[in-house]
């Protein structure tokens, strides 16, 4: 992981985090960066006061994107392999459930106003919404080829996912 500081677009710091380091959020209660590390099936979670790795969280295959619920202080991480999200409590950075999806997870994003996640189903062509106050799949929603990115428009209350395969973008 390559920390760059914005006031002089250079590297600070270079980090070493599990094999292929791929989705990555950032903690803001416990000034924390979390990583998922995609053949490693882990999550290594890096203190950016000292830009040292503190712990290192095992979850399901294939993990890919990260999304932090500042309200529950809880990181979504989605395993692409095992079909799963990773609910990790940031208090104690132990997976306290895992959640089942359908098809293979990818992107994610959370929707702040009415505590939710979001989660691109690569095969499926589909995005799954969980209910963070009880890590329930509330609905399943179609969407184009290939989803796999996943953005939220707070301001106007949308969702937007990237169909890759597709080439276009749905809004929700």
């Amino acid at each position: 992981v390559s920390v760059i500081n914005t006031t002089t677009n250079a590297v600070d710091a270079t980090i070493s985090v599990g094999t292929n380091p791929d989705g990555i959020a950032f903690d803001s209660a416990n000034n924390r960066m979390y990583v998922a590390n995609a053949v490693a099936n882990t999550v290594s979670v890096i203190n950016t006061t000292t830009n040292a790795v503190d712990a290192t969280i095992s979850v399901g295959d294939g993990p890919r994107a990260i999304a932090f619920d500042s309200a529950n202080n809880r990181m979504y991480v989605t395993n692409s392999l095992t079909t799963t999200v990773s609910v990790i409590n940031t208090t104690t950075n132990a997976v306290d459930a895992t959640i089942s999806l359908t098809s293979s997870p990818q992107g994610i994003a959370f929707d702040s106003a009415n505590n939710r996640m979001y989660v691109a189903n690569l095969v499926g062509d589909t995005v799954s919404v969980i209910d963070t106050s009880d890590n329930t799949v509330t609905a399943t929603i179609t969407v184009g080829d290939g989803p796999l990115g996943v953005a939220f428009d707070s301001a106007n209350n949308r969702m937007y996912v990237t169909n890759y395969s597709a080439g276009t973008v749905s809004v929700i």
